[in-house]
């Protein structure tokens, strides 16, 4: 598992121990992170959260200034194009067809969604005050998104673009769906002044929040195993990782890492 920290370094966790096993420095401020192929591509300003397609052609990264995202050829690392969306992109995921990527912008109240293969913006939905990150069922039928100035998040039927939005943490950062798709896990952040330090577990069928687990200050990252028993979120402004149990919602363990983690990323 990796964290990037934005005090200039990428952490690497050993998921079987929960130890600290490696990090490195690097010189800017990773923000987000993903297990990729090797390699490099010159992309736009201010590059927020890049994600691959589930079939492996195609990288998309967000470029928060240029309020555009950059579609790459996975295999060659060459730029495709550019697709303009709406005002500062930032987190986003992908639809398990690989067809549409679903953008956050948090320069204005919307969702833009990106036909991949079309190299082009299909849509906007509207969701809410400041979006940061989305999330979308496997069955591509469900988009839920974090609301960070509302303190809520939204679920979007996509057959009809219906949004119903539930009341959450403050300042919920990223959002992370469980592999069974049951569950959105919620990393509530609040702000660097007055941090958060609570994660909240939303029954995606109820459409209820059922737990709201403690964690560290400042939870933003939050990534779920691929046997869905375990569920890690980096805690800002206290340096850490947090473990949760999933089949209890307790914290079974705290691991230290370098400086401001933010972006989680986990490869099993």
């Amino acid at each position: 598992m990796f964290t990037a920290n934005e005090g200039g370094s990428i952490s690497i966790i050993d998921i079987a121990t929960n130890k600290v096993v490696e990090t490195i420095k690097d010189e800017g401020s990773p923000h987000n992170i993903q297990v990729s192929p090797d390699g490099k591509v010159e992309v736009g300003k201010h590059p927020a959260h890049i994600v691959f397609t589930k079939n492996g052609e195609f990288a998309l990264v967000t470029n928060n200034e240029d309020n555009n995202v950059s579609i790459i050829n996975a295999k060659s690392y060459k730029l495709i194009n550019n697709v303009a969306v709406g005002k500062g992109p930032h987190g986003f995921r992908i639809s398990a067809d690989s067809k549409y990527a679903y953008i956050a912008n948090m320069g204005e109240d919307t969702v833009s969604v990106v036909d991949i293969a079309g190299n082009k913006e299909i849509k906007k939905i509207k969701v809410g005050s400041t979006p940061v990150t989305t999330g979308v069922t496997e069955d591509s039928k469900t988009l839920v998104v974090t609301i960070n100035a509302e303190n809520s998040i939204v679920i979007v039927d996509l057959n009809s673009d219906k949004v119903e939005k539930i009341a959450v943490g403050v300042g919920p950062a990223q959002v992370y769906l469980s592999p069974d798709n049951k569950y959105a896990y919620v990393a509530n952040q609040g702000t660097e002044k007055n941090p958060s330090n609570t994660v909240s577990k939303v029954d995606l069928t109820t459409k209820q929040v059922v737990a709201t687990i403690e964690t560290g200050k400042g939870a933003h990252g939050v990534v779920v195993s691929s046997d869905n028993k375990f569920v890690y979120i980096t805690n800002m402004y206290d340096s850490t990782v947090s473990v949760i149990d999933n089949s209890t919602n307790n914290i079974i363990d705290t691991i230290s890492v370098d400086s401001t983690p933010n972006g989680i990323s986990i490869n099993e």
